[in-house]
């Protein structure tokens, strides 16, 4: 199945060049990676198909955490007497928002599991072919519920809409339905739905989430605007960019990409980049250059989106950057 879904979207891919713009694409529908059978709703943006080798990560939304034990609800259930003073407690040190399990997060399962009851299969759909396949191998797709009738709908947008999830830009604003997602946005909140209620026992800090993952969003779509395809420019979001980059060891290079993690107990100092578990990108700091990851708040990073320039080089298989100066890391 990994060979034919491969073999599709390489297929799609050269129907794309063929023609002259993305209407064309859209009226064709060739976005479209095969029907599936629901095989398993993990939570409320999880899923598993039959017949699909990997679980799906779904584009635009991020719905709340859920228990998934047999004893889920119960946990729920005690975690609702006191859930605003255990969400502030998990609540990260560095002041981003906390992805725990919520009993809104519970909520939104049962509601995804419902909305799935009549469907018999649904057609799975892809924003664009930069990102198939995110970091943690899980395909990225656009979930299109199919019922006995043959009425269809939009589950990622539906999820928007009904509050149970805000439109999700921390990877970047989606291709396809970006002004869906925002009237979805809007409509919820107009209406008091779900997460903008103010009555469910859900994350209490969606204002603050959003001028995160929206911040990122324009960082993103501004390096695309700006610099996508221009010479010595690479982006870590993007699979065959990082491919291209590790052929240009020797060359000075511009990256665009977010610190994952920052390994600080040894030395070098090592700030990683990464575009998957196995593949990063190495921003290396000698001891003479400690004061210059925390001048450059690289040792408590915020999950922005950055630019480093310097020479590419490797060091015993992986590519990397020794930064010697504030001016090699900027953002935009």
């Amino acid at each position: 199945m990994k060979r034919n879904f491969l073999l599709k979207v390489f297929a799609v891919l050269l129907l794309a060049l063929s023609l002259n713009n993305t209407n064309d694409i859209l009226a064709q529908e060739k976005f479209d990676i095969g029907e599936f059978t629901v095989q398993k709703i993990l939570d409320g943006d999880t899923f598993r198909f039959e017949g699909l080798d990997k679980s799906t990560r779904l584009m635009g939304i991020d719905t709340e955490e859920t228990f998934k034990d047999t004893d889920a609800e119960m946990k729920v259930n005690d975690l609702a007497s006191h859930w605003l003073d255990y969400y502030y407690q998990k609540k990260d040190s560095s002041g981003k928002p906390a992805k725990i399990e919520s009993p809104f997060g519970y909520d939104t399962w049962q509601w995804t599991k419902k909305m799935f009851k009549d469907v018999v299969k649904v057609r799975l759909e892809v924003d664009d072919f930069k990102r198939v396949i995110d970091m943690f191998n899980r395909y990225l797709v656009y979930i299109i519920g199919i019922k006995a009738d043959g009425t269809e709908f939009n589950y990622n947008i539906e999820c928007v809409k009904q509050g149970y999830s805000p439109y999700f830009s921390k990877y970047g604003y989606v291709a396809r339905f970006d002004k869906e997602f925002k009237a979805a946005q809007k409509y919820a909140q107009d209406n008091k739905l779900g997460i903008w209620s103010g009555k469910e026992l859900s994350y209490p800090d969606y204002d603050e989430r959003l001028q995160w993952w929206d911040k990122r969003g324009d960082q993103i779509k501004r390096y695309e605007t700006m610099y996508d395809g221009k010479p010595g420019y690479f982006s870590m979001l993007d699979a065959t960019d990082y491919n291209r980059l590790k052929q240009r060891v020797g060359d000075t290079v511009t990256v665009f990409g977010n610190i994952a993690r920052v390994l600080t107990d040894n030395d070098p100092r090592i700030a990683k980049i990464e575009i998957s578990d196995d593949e990063h990108l190495d921003l290396v700091f000698f001891k003479k250059n400690y004061d210059l990851m925390k001048e450059l708040n690289l040792d408590n990073p915020k999950g922005y989106y950055m630019y480093i320039k310097g020479k590419l080089t490797e060091y015993k298989g992986r590519i990397q950057i020794i930064v010697e100066d504030k001016s090699q890391i900027w953002e935009e």
